[in-house]
């Protein structure tokens, strides 16, 4: 084989081009030794012709009739490897989605849910595929308990096994009811573990019952569970992920769970109301913790993040925005289409008859005056501590409303209510 290099002072990175006759063993030989991890090429066929692609030109790889077609924007190709070689040659920015797929994670344009319960991962060229990978084997096997005599026991074995979108919709059974608040203080978060090892503790608890049989809220479980995903997808740690894909791009600059001395003398005391509404006493939860029973930095799913309006506003204005504000793009519009949609015909115990739930917001369904004043289709949350936001598409209008008191939060603590119907009430009068 004859060979020639040729030095071109506008060429930004070094790219191969072999002209041959025919493609032999010796071209095919080459072609993957110019393909390394690190060289940032990947080659594939095209009949007869070897085309070479950088790796953000490929949105997916997928086993098709026992070939590998790699998908580009517009054009398919004979990959010409076995599924897992691409695996190691395109790295970190692509993700196992199911036994025989790769995407392309800056090519995802949204997700959403399929009749059989699984998640249907859609990219920006049009190409879907079912999210069938099992991220979490220790919840493979779950069983449903009850409570006999004061002690949990097992019932029966889980119905079916637990979906992504069981966890987002709080339909999984974990940690849903009186078994999960009795196996919580045996396998929920303690000191000195962090998320893997708190998420792997919770595969051992017995569910309150069977995945997408009810639907009820996991205070702290399957929230957890979803920010292990994103660890396990993402390759990052659940807080560096935020980071780096919502708290920079939107400016949100003081989110974190570990904080800063600077930052940590900023936090207002937290206050609680006894049992009898009498008093308010000042609740010391320990230097630097996010939330009681957490300690200092722990990344949990559900609580734990501290945060201040001015980032909190950043936040509820990118979803108002369907999905970007500020310069910055965190979610298509149909993730946030999916987010604010109900998912669940039964309904949250103690929720009331005019809200849904989609994945993991309340979803108003219909105005009544007096009791829900809110727009239908406005959707939020509220957080223990007495934290409060909502979203209404249809004006584009986002609201958030935070205090310091930790046991007087939920979306039907008083204050939020009175929140809600002060600032529409307002809004109303504007608008005549």
């Amino acid at each position: 084989m004859k060979v020639e290099i040729k030095v071109l002072p506008e060429a930004k990175e070094p790219y191969a081009v072999i002209y041959a006759s025919e493609i032999t063993p010796e071209i095919r030989r080459t072609a993957a030794l110019l393909e390394t991890k690190n060289s940032g090429v990947v080659s594939v066929m095209e009949n007869e012709r070897i085309i070479v692609l950088r790796p953000d030109e490929i949105y997916m790889v997928r086993v098709e009739n026992e070939k590998t077609v790699v998908y580009t924007k517009t054009k398919r190709y004979d990959g010409g490897k076995r599924l897992y070689e691409f695996e190691e040659i395109l790295g970190k920015g692509f993700m196992r989605i199911s036994k025989g797929a790769l995407a392309n994670l800056s090519c995802i344009d949204h997700v959403e849910p399929t009749l059989g319960g699984l998640m249907l991962l859609v990219l920006k060229n049009g190409c879907k595929e079912c999210i069938s990978r099992k991220y979490l084997p220790a919840f493979k096997k779950m069983y449903v308990g009850k409570i006999i005599d004061g002690k949990v026991t097992t019932a029966a074995e889980a119905a079916r096994e637990i979906t992504i979108e069981d966890v987002l919709t709080h339909s999984s059974g974990l940690s849903s009811g009186e078994v999960g608040n009795a196996e919580y203080p045996l396998y929920g978060h303690k000191a000195g573990k962090g998320l893997a090892e708190t998420v792997e503790g919770y595969s051992r608890m017995r569910l309150d019952f069977s995945p997408g049989s009810s639907q009820m809220y996991s205070p702290a479980v399957a929230l957890d569970v979803v920010a292990r995903i994103v660890e396990l997808v993402s390759e990052l740690p659940y807080e560096e992920f935020l980071k780096k894909n919502m708290f920079e791009p939107l400016g949100m600059t003081d989110a974190a769970y570990n904080l800063s001395d600077e930052q940590w003398s900023r936090v207002p005391p937290m206050y609680r109301l006894n049992d009898e509404a009498t008093a308010v006493t000042e609740a010391d939860y320990g230097y630097k913790r996010g939330f009681h029973g957490f300690e200092a930095g722990y990344p949990g799913g559900a609580a734990g993040l501290f945060s201040t309006a001015d980032d909190y506003v950043r936040f509820a204005a990118m979803l108002a925005n369907e999905g970007e504000a500020y310069g910055a793009r965190i979610l298509s519009p149909q993730a946030v289409e999916q987010l604010r949609t109900p998912h669940f015909p039964i309904g949250f115990a103690g929720m009331h008859e005019y809200f849904d739930w989609g994945y993991c917001v309340r979803v108003v369904q219909k105005k009544t005056g007096g009791v829900q004043e809110l727009t239908p289709g406005s959707f939020g949350w509220s957080g223990a501590y007495n934290t409060h936001f909502w979203v209404d598409p249809q004006r584009k209008l986002s609201a958030v409303y935070m205090s310091n008191m930790d046991n007087a939060g939920g979306s039907g603590a008083i204050t939020a209510f009175e929140f809600e119907c002060n600032v529409m009430r307002a809004i109303e009068k504007a608008e005549k």
